[in-house]
């Protein structure tokens, strides 16, 4: 009896050992055909650190709104002050302005694009008035640039006619505070004018 029972253990373990080689051999035949694929999933670590980096990429394309808000009011201002204080002959400066094209009206000129105005030129000694009795050694030709049409054309418009009238009437460019501008004063309002435009020209598309 005691025999007979160690044959059937040992045929179990025959048995047991012939299955796992079996087995060891079909797993593996079954990877050398790549028939046995293993699935990856993300880590959570590597979700969250897409998702910071997804968010990242969107707030570095997130634009800030607050300069494309147009201003109330950008006014530029030119002084024409004589060099020497004299005073303007007001038979050439009103024929100066007729050859511009400047049309007067209540004691100033208007220059006109399409029918707008685009800046006015006055007395810029009291009372700002203009006419033939007119006595005055100053100028002032100004603009508003939101309100104009094309603040880029209308302030060059404004420039080569300050500079045109300097010459003819010996007289110096000046800015709002009458001070004499320069090439980096214009440059610094020619940067103005485009900002405006191009704020303009966004708030169109709106």
């Amino acid at each position: 009896m005691m025999i007979d029972a160690n044959i059937e253990i040992y045929l179990i373990g025959i048995s047991v050992l012939a299955f796992l080689v079996l087995t060891f051999f079909f797993v593996k035949k079954i990877s050398s055909n790549r028939d046995l694929h293993v699935k990856i999933e993300p880590s959570i670590d590597s979700n969250i650190s897409d998702s910071k980096h997804s968010k990242a990429e969107q707030t570095s394309f997130e634009f800030d709104n607050s300069s494309n808000d147009l201003p109330d009011q950008e006014l530029v201002v030119f002084n024409l002050i004589s060099i020497d204080k004299s005073f303007f002959d007001m038979d050439q400066l009103f024929g100066f302005m007729n050859n511009i094209d400047a049309k007067f009206n209540n004691g100033f000129f208007s220059v006109l694009s399409s029918g707008n105005e685009e800046y006015r030129i006055a007395n810029a000694l009291n009372p700002g008035l203009l006419n033939e009795e007119t006595k005055t050694f100053a100028i002032i030709v100004a603009a508003d640039l939101v309100t104009v049409d094309d603040p880029i054309l209308t302030l060059k418009s404004m420039v080569d006619l300050s500079y045109l009238f300097a010459e003819k009437f010996h007289a110096n460019i000046c800015d709002q505070e009458r001070t004499p501008i320069t090439k980096q004063m214009i440059s610094h309002l020619e940067n103005k004018a485009q900002e405006i435009a191009r704020i303009k020209s966004l708030e169109s598309y709106n």
